[in-house]
């Protein structure tokens, strides 16, 4: 390679880590606040932490859990995971009690990284709570000052003398071995844990990169531009499409706790930055502001949007006050964080259709009807997605693999579409009745199995209603048990407890009876539409 910004090919994600500390050890490659490492300082750290894990007898294929917010060490035991084969597992600091009992005991990690306090939750004293319901031999490691948990500082004080054996244990890493499961809905049955390998996840961050580069240059973006990373760990968006993308083109990552409209705009301003990325709930909340004009944008090149079919109203509200030009694009975590992105110059009514792009390089789509006969193009099925994008399968999950991947390796989307002659992919719909709040998605089991346990409901159904800022929001109808009363503060209260903050109800609607199938099953298309018609949601 000639030029310090040139992109190369790894298997493996930590490489890029390596690469770009050789290429320009002084680079100042990543910040958190007060934290920041230059690319030396952040591929030694990641060195010596990998020595801690393997001292601590983690093995290819153990599972780690961090239970963080985006913040620095997030990033470090990630990396140091993915150096040395061992399957990190973020969960999200809104999971509650029934998510964490649940994904814990699913990962059976070797150890846990948690923080004491997030969100106006104890984290810690949740665990604790629950971890004589957990593997016993489980090390918990705790990231700032808390009783409980080993403070995480130990491990990067210490000296551990393993340089050799951690250059033995990389030699003998498989680009098809499980680097990451990302909890996800899905599209249908409990949720799912999605395991990436790090051919999907280097793939997709070099196919991402290289594509946001050769558009974004030639408009001006700097060669070693500045991005913020502002969502989860525990969503595919976070750990793979912005960290991996800006790793992958030796850019500068910029890391926020929490996604805030205000801190995106302040960073832009202050920082200057010329690219940001979200789903449309983020640019709708940015647009809502009324205060939006008094910051100056100017220096955006382009905004990438991604994660629901978008409007023309927040299309042209984005393109008039926050950024000019914008790229729309489609992915899930099982087919590929983006799988396909739109190209400069697409007009806007198009993407309000559902253009979502073109596919990416070794990427391929058919779409299927109810029978899985493909269909021609033109005519709107479901989209089955295959590539080095695309996941093997589920963690110990052998049945759900049936229901979402066929046994040539395609993935079922559950999302409805068709494919032009030339190329052209637009998204019409969902197949399967799932909730999607922001970029989270909510399966309605998942609200129901927690309010099912309440001894005065006899019948519960979750619902998505439209919502202006989240797409949709979780509405509840309750049944209660004969001669039983309950009110809507007792259920949310109860989901508050259990649930991330984003399944718990927005409203809660006690009915009488709820409309069923032939199959006695609850017929949620027919709830969901009595609930706009009764609240003139339509």
């Amino acid at each position: 390679m000639n030029k310090k910004s040139d992109i190369p090919k790894f298997d493996y994600l930590w490489q890029y880590v390596k690469h770009w500390a050789s290429m320009d050890p002084e680079f100042p490659i990543i910040k958190f606040k007060w934290k920041k490492y230059n690319a030396k300082e952040f591929s030694d750290t990641v060195d010596h932490l990998a020595e801690a894990f393997l001292d601590l007898g983690v093995k290819k294929g153990d599972t780690i859990v961090t239970i963080l917010p985006m913040i620095i060490e997030y990033v470090l035991i990630y990396f140091a995971a993915n150096s040395i084969g061992a399957i990190c597992v973020p969960m999200d600091v809104r999971f509650r009690s029934a998510d964490y009992r649940r994904f814990i005991n699913h990962a059976d990690p070797k150890l846990v990284f948690l923080i004491g306090k997030a969100r106006g939750y104890n984290i810690a004293n949740i665990i604790k709570e629950l971890s004589s319901q957990f593997n016993h031999k489980i090390k918990y490691y705790i990231i700032g000052r808390d009783e409980y948990g080993i403070p995480f500082e130990e491990l990067l004080t210490k000296n551990y003398n393993l340089s050799n054996e951690l250059e033995e244990v990389r030699l003998e890493l498989n680009p098809d071995d499980g680097a990451l499961i990302i909890f996800t809905g899905g599209t249908t049955g409990v949720p799912k844990a999605a395991l990436l390998t790090h051919r999907n996840i280097a793939r997709a961050s070099y196919l991402e990169a290289k594509y946001i580069k050769d558009k974004g240059e030639p408009l001006g973006l700097k060669p070693r531009f500045k991005m913020i990373n502002h969502f989860p760990p525990s969503h595919v968006g976070g750990s793979v499409e912005i960290m991996g993308t800006i790793i992958a083109a030796g850019c500068e990552i910029i890391l926020q706790e929490q996604w805030n409209p205000y801190a995106v705009l302040r960073a832009i301003r202050k920082l200057k930055l010329q690219l940001i990325g979200g789903v449309p709930t983020m640019y709708a909340i940015m647009l809502s502001l009324p205060d939006l004009d008094n910051f100056d944008l100017s220096s955006l090149v382009l905004a990438v949007v991604s994660g629901e079919k978008l409007s023309m109203e927040l299309l042209t509200g984005m393109r008039d006050k926050i950024c000019p030009i914008i790229l729309n694009a489609y992915g899930s975590t099982e087919s590929g964080p983006e799988v396909t992105f739109t190209n400069i110059g697409d007009p806007l009514d198009e993407l309000a259709k559902g253009y979502i792009g073109k596919l990416l390089p070794d990427q391929e789509m058919k779409i299927v009807d109810e029978n899985d006969n493909e269909l021609n193009s033109g005519e709107t099925g479901e989209m089955l997605f295959r590539g080095s994008l695309t996941i093997p399968g589920y963690y110990k999950m052998p049945e759900e693999n049936k229901s979402t991947f066929t046994i040539d390796g395609w993935c079922r989307s559950g999302d409805l579409g068709y494919i032009t002659k030339d190329g052209r992919i637009y998204i019409k719909g969902r197949k399967k009745f799932i909730i999607r709040v922001g970029s989270y998605t909510v399966l309605p089991s998942e609200v129901e199995s927690v309010v099912i346990e309440h001894p005065k409901v006899a019948m519960v159904a979750a619902v998505g209603v439209p919502d202006k800022i989240y797409n949709e929001v979780v509405w509840l109808a309750v049944v209660p048990e004969s001669g039983q009363e309950i009110n809507e503060s007792e259920i949310i209260e109860m989901c508050e407890k259990e649930l991330a903050d984003f399944k718990v109800p927005k409203k809660v609607i006690i009915k009488k009876e709820l409309p069923i199938t032939r199959l006695a099953k609850i017929d949620r298309p027919a709830l969901q539409k009595q609930i706009l018609e009764e609240f003139k949601l339509v």
